[in-house]
């Protein structure tokens, strides 16, 4: 019965789209899932093994370890604008790769960390809490001889 369906969606795709497009289709989403994955690993080997730290923790109390400032605060909103657009790519990308090729959770992680909004660090903490992506986070990074990130 699954074979028949199957064979059913093969059929009306070859005669709606023709085997040219089909093939086109394939051979563009392999080679944008392979151009992706290597500009994803070349990011995160580019972090700090500390990234996912966002916090000190003293004897008194937690302090909030202060992001770089910059002087031009006209250069600092457009890079600040030019994270958001492209963590809210990042974050689109990486739910359309939950259903096709790539790896969606962690595009996904690097795009909320790219997004200033409430609850931030707890739904980022939520993703790294699986361990399929701190091993695959760490599987990268050890392939480009890098030291592996540090989770809390």
């Amino acid at each position: 019965m699954l074979t028949e369906y199957y064979n059913n969606i093969a059929k009306y795709l070859n005669e709606t789209l023709g085997a040219d497009v089909i093939f086109l289709t394939i051979v563009l989403s392999t080679a944008s899932a392979i151009v992706y994955f290597i500009i994803i690993s070349c990011i995160i080997t580019q972090m700090d093994k500390r990234y996912f730290i966002r916090r000190q923790i003293t004897a008194e109390n937690v302090i909030v370890v202060p992001h770089l400032k910059l002087i031009n605060s006209n250069l600092t909103q457009l890079i600040n604008l030019a994270k958001i657009i492209v963590g809210v790519c990042l974050l689109l990308i990486g739910i359309v790769m939950l259903v096709l090729p790539g790896q969606g959770l962690i595009t996904m992680l690097i795009g909320l960390s790219l997004l200033p909004f409430p609850g931030k660090d707890k739904m980022e903490q939520n993703i790294l809490s699986r361990k399929s992506v701190r091993t695959t986070l760490n599987w990268i990074r050890v392939k480009a001889k890098k030291p592996p990130f540090i989770f809390d």
